[in-house]
């Protein structure tokens, strides 16, 4: 039997299991909402294998995959649904528009907006020639498409002709009209913020919840590393930099990360985790800019692994080049007391304070970051006070409490308790 203040949440994704920063979110966030009473069932279009928590249901639907549903089993998931009895929904990351549709027809809607995907047709308002948008998503979007290069993602190379761009134009258009509807929407910066009130948001329904880690805890244990990367690691004593990312172009700055490695003058270590399409290339131009021999790439690499090279690391660089929406790198790095390097996009100056736990410099400028990244590798005393003071601002900005708490408080004002 639930507690008496307990509610039924429909906790709504595309995976669960981890793979990044949206399953990642839900896989601490379901086990402090069953802590406190809650039942959570979890819906979403693949559930992968180890995600764990066995007090929670999972409905799996891969017909989620997708902008749209077939009509019938959109009536079926509307009926398995409605059975659950669910009191209030929080969907989390979900792009299946005509679910997400028929879902505010089965309770009040908490909608979590974590990157842009919901109000930008490019995706990631990046546009092709290298410059960040501004402009909410509208009349400029077709222009571009039409007029000028288009966008990373919205560009006539993307589309087999204008009639499959304006039809997923229109796609994005409905998704966020959709979305508009939901009771209460939160988000992860201020900088998001702004960008949703762009669109139409009403501001008294918009709020900002600052994600939060269990980076360098008991939740989060450190594991080993393979052979090959303990081996790079031995190979030198000089100072280590760490940089877990995506392996994409041109979002994640990996390329301009070479480009700052470089133009470092002292000894230095360097480590980026994760995997993509652009690793290929990444590792090409790492040869060419003469870096490759202080550079391992360890590919794919669970949060165990990933932790375990938080703690080894000096510091941690994010040459993260789009607009990052909120980048929960940097809470990682403040938990493993790490001063971190970045590019001042998005909503990194929200968590990376000049000067105070890493340092900011402007996007795409590498000198600057190899200028910066020096700093740190020549001053021990300097990455140990920074580190330090990045310990101290997550758990005086970023406690995780204080974002369940938010959480639990706008599902029970959309629940109408």
């Amino acid at each position: 039997m639930r507690a008496p203040s307990g509610l039924h949440v429909l906790f709504v994704l595309d995976t669960w299991g981890l793979i990044g920063g949206t399953e990642r979110h839900a896989a601490v966030v379901v086990p402090e909402l069953l802590a406190r009473g809650h039942r959570v069932t979890v819906l979403c279009r693949e559930a992968r294998d180890g995600a764990g928590h066995e007090h929670l249901s999972v409905v799996e639907r891969p017909a989620l995959a997708g902008a749209g549903m077939e009509r019938g089993a959109r009536r079926e998931l509307a009926a398995t649904l409605r059975a659950l009895g669910i009191d209030v929904v929080f969907h989390s990351a979900l792009r299946n528009v005509d679910a997400a549709e028929e879902l505010l027809e089965i309770a009040p809607v908490v909608r979590y907006v974590h990157d842009h995907t919901l109000f930008c047709p490019g995706l990631n308002k990046y546009r092709e020639d290298g410059a960040l948008c501004h402009e909410p998503m509208g009349r400029v979007c077709i222009e571009r498409y039409f007029l000028r290069e288009g966008c990373t993602s919205f560009k006539k190379a993307s589309f087999d002709g204008p009639a499959k761009a304006l039809a997923h134009y229109a796609s994005k258009e409905r998704e966020l009209a959709v979305a508009r509807r939901s009771h209460t929407v939160l988000t992860n910066s201020r900088y998001m913020r702004a960008e949703l009130l762009q669109v139409g948001f009403v501001p008294e329904r918009t709020a900002v919840l600052y994600l939060f880690t269990r980076s360098n805890s008991a939740a989060q244990p450190s594991g080993t590393l393979s052979a090959e990367t303990e081996r790079f690691l031995a190979s030198s004593t000089a100072p280590l930099l760490f940089t877990p990312a995506r392996l994409t172009l041109p979002d994640k700055g990996v390329d301009y990360l070479i480009t700052a490695l470089a133009a470092v003058r002292r000894p230095f270590r360097a480590v980026v985790a994760g995997a993509g399409p652009a690793e290929p290339w990444l590792r090409s131009k790492a040869v060419a800019d003469g870096v490759a021999e202080h550079l391992h790439f360890t590919g794919w690499l669970a949060s165990a692994g990933i932790e375990r090279l938080y703690e080894r690391a000096a510091a941690v660089v994010c040459p993260s080049v789009w607009s990052e929406p909120f980048g929960l790198v940097g809470l990682e790095a403040m938990a493993h007391a790490k001063p971190v390097v970045a590019f001042a996009v998005g909503g990194i100056p929200e968590w990376c304070l000049d000067g105070e736990n890493g340092f900011l410099v402007a996007r795409q400028d590498t000198v600057a970051m190899a200028g910066a990244i020096d700093r740190l590798l020549g001053d021990t005393e300097l990455r140990t006070r920074l580190g330090a003071r990045g310990r101290e601002l997550l758990g005086e900005r970023f406690p995780p409490a204080r974002h369940v708490d938010g959480l639990e408080a706008a599902l029970h004002a959309a629940a109408g308790r």
